[in-house]
């Protein structure tokens, strides 16, 4: 819990969406930052594991090529952390406002 307290004589400002807080935005927060994310894992984790070696032992009955196996691995690396970021981007955003919100 915080101790912070506003200093005498100021006044709250109520939260008001604004064309900053635009859906696109929201996406990108969330979007942009898995991206990178991804594109790093991808390169830690390919440059220990062949693609292709993987294929063999987890579809053995598919031919997937090297290229293949990297952007299916990038987009799997990708979901994983999208998904991340979405639950964080939920866990802090602010409560809705509401009439009965007391002001200070």
């Amino acid at each position: 819990m915080s101790s912070y307290r506003p200093p005498a004589g100021s006044q709250r400002r109520e939260r008001r969406e604004t064309p900053r807080d635009s859906a696109a935005r929201r996406i990108g927060s969330i979007l942009w930052p898995s991206f990178f994310a991804a594109g790093v894992a991808t390169m830690v984790f390919f440059a220990i594991v062949d693609p292709i070696e993987l294929a063999h032992i987890t579809w053995p009955r598919f031919e997937i090529s090297r290229q293949a196996g990297y952007t299916i691995g990038f987009f799997m690396f990708w979901l994983c952390t999208a998904s991340a970021c979405l639950f964080t981007a939920i866990l802090i955003s602010p409560p809705p406002l509401d009439d009965r919100t007391p002001t200070l």
